[in-house]
């Protein structure tokens, strides 16, 4: 009996290794046959067929040859015609799998011919002569654009981006003129005549009228009500001429890059959203620049740019790194209530204007080392988290950082104040830094709060009234002067006489 069930208990163990290696069988099969098909697909139509057919039927001699086995080894009885429609069955299930595979690439060609045939068009008339043709070619190639997605749509944008950076002439933009021929005498060098040369210089009349289009196309293809939205691409504006250039209340997922443009008119961008990278490196604002209320979710490059004009930032949210750096703003800057949720940087900025900061906030660092302020300065109220660099800062007119609240450390090393400078009631959490720092007109340190010192060491603070009167808090440790240990070397003009000032608050 032990005997009986033990050859039994071998032949179902023996039963289910076959049966499994029957099955690992097939599975190789039918991986060769996908791995084939899939090899098919990338060659002509005709071979994907007669392959797609000779692997069907091998795929059929297969499953036959596998369904055979598994039921002989289940111990089923099956008839071998009901076997070989179970065959077929498979077959046909993988056919209409080809079939469909044949049919996807068949429409996919067509619509890429469809494509490049509306795609071609669109350019050449882009390059005609006739400004209408060049129009109707703008609002063509759009019409591309939204009846493609992915990389095609992207070709389409492209190219209208590309043609905004080709070279142009503002002073023929609104001209008829397609021509200019030049002729130059030639004379040699033993002063007879040589043979004249003429050049010829080609231009797209009226060209100004089929920028402004394209502009007009993007910009509506970029705002919320837009039927179709192309937000999600990317677009290069590197060194274009951009005449009244509306991109208000737009948004820009992708890559922008405005590196190197022109604008020689006013430029708005207010309430824009820049969702991917930005960049305006070397960007020339000849006019308002307006980014009031705009949002930049990554890093904003503005470094080297160039603001002629007024210049507004108010209320917008940088979430990203903001990069200032090397900018020159001729005009008066905004930056009113400004949120920079990364680092502003300033370095080496110039402000011939106006600059106000009133309110702003800067949950990160804020570095303007070097910054020229030849106008006045307003960082009232403004709020820096982490450190606040100003060292060799030049100010020329009023600074203003009344009741400005400075959590990091602080650095005004080297900086100089050529106007007044004001600090009355800001607030410097950590230690500040004010060592070789000049004075040249008035200063207030009134009722300002020293949680933890500051360095006063080498400063020089001229001849005009300097008040440290009435602090909130005056450390510990106490703020640091040259006349520390020795009171007679405190100048007149710094107050109170009584010294050192007495706090409105008890230390710590």
């Amino acid at each position: 009996m032990c005997g009986r069930l033990l050859r039994q208990n071998r032949t179902v163990a023996g039963q289910k290794r076959q049966a499994g290696a029957i099955t690992q069988s097939g599975r190789r099969s039918f991986r060769i046959a996908k791995t084939s098909l899939r090899r098919a697909a990338s060659n002509g139509l005709f071979w994907s067929i007669a392959v797609a057919l000779v692997f069907g039927v091998a795929l059929a001699v297969t499953a036959q040859w596998v369904l055979r086995r598994f039921i002989a080894t289940s111990g089923a009885v099956a008839a071998p015609l009901d076997i070989t429609k179970l065959s077929l069955t498979v077959v046909a299930g993988v056919g209409g799998v080809v079939a469909l595979v044949v049919a996807y690439r068949r429409q996919r060609d067509l619509e890429q011919g469809r494509f490049v045939e509306r795609f071609g068009a669109a350019a050449g008339q882009l390059g005609a002569t006739d400004v209408a043709v060049r129009i109707a070619g703008v609002y063509a190639m759009a019409g591309v654009a939204d009846e493609s997605s992915g990389l095609r749509r992207q070709q389409c944008i492209d190219v209208l981006c590309g043609y905004l950076r080709l070279p142009y002439l503002p002073e023929l933009g609104r001209n008829h003129q397609s021509k200019l021929v030049i002729k130059q005498h030639r004379a040699t060098a033993d002063g007879t005549s040589a043979d004249d040369q003429e050049r010829h210089l080609e231009y797209r009349h009226n060209d100004r009228e089929v920028r402004a289009t394209i502009i007009r196309v993007i910009t509506d293809h970029l705002r919320f009500e837009a039927e179709y939205s192309w937000s999600i691409n990317a677009f290069d504006f590197r060194a274009a001429y951009l005449e009244e250039a509306d991109f208000s209340e737009t948004t820009f997922s992708g890559t922008t890059r405005f590196d190197g443009a022109t604008f020689p008119g006013n430029a708005g961008f207010d309430g824009a959203r820049f969702s991917g990278s930005t960049r305006f490196d070397g960007a020339t604002f000849s006019g308002n620049a307006g980014f009031d209320g705009a949002n930049f979710f990554r890093t904003a490059k503005f470094g080297n740019a160039t603001f002629v004009g007024p210049t507004n930032f108010g209320k917008a949210t940088f979430y990203g790194t903001a990069n200032f750096d090397n900018s020159t703003f001729s005009g008066d800057a905004r930056f009113f209530a400004v949120t920079f949720s990364g680092a502003g940087r300033f370095n080496s900025a110039k402000f011939s204007g106006t600059a106000n900061f009133d309110g702003a906030t800067f949950s990160g660092n804020a570095t303007f080392s070097g910054v020229t302020f030849d106008g006045d300065v307003n960082f009232g109220r403004v709020t820096i988290s982490k450190i606040a660099g100003f060292g060799e800062a030049r100010f020329s007119g009023t600074a203003d950082f009344r009741n400005a609240t400075f959590s990091g450390s602080t650095n005004f090393g080297s900086a100089t104040f050529s106007g007044p400078a004001d600090f009355r009631t800001a607030t410097f959490a950590r230690p500040a830094g004010f060592d070789r720092a000049k004075f040249s007109e008035t200063g207030s340190f009134v009722r300002t709060a020293f949680y933890e010192g500051a360095k006063f060491q080498g400063a020089d603070f001229g001849a005009k009234a300097i008040s440290f009167a009435q602090p909130l808090l005056w450390g510990p440790p106490a703020p640091m002067f040259d006349w520390d240990q020795d009171i007679g070397q405190k100048p007149v003009n710094v107050e109170p006489q009584a010294w050192p000032p007495q706090p409105i608050r008890s230390a710590r």
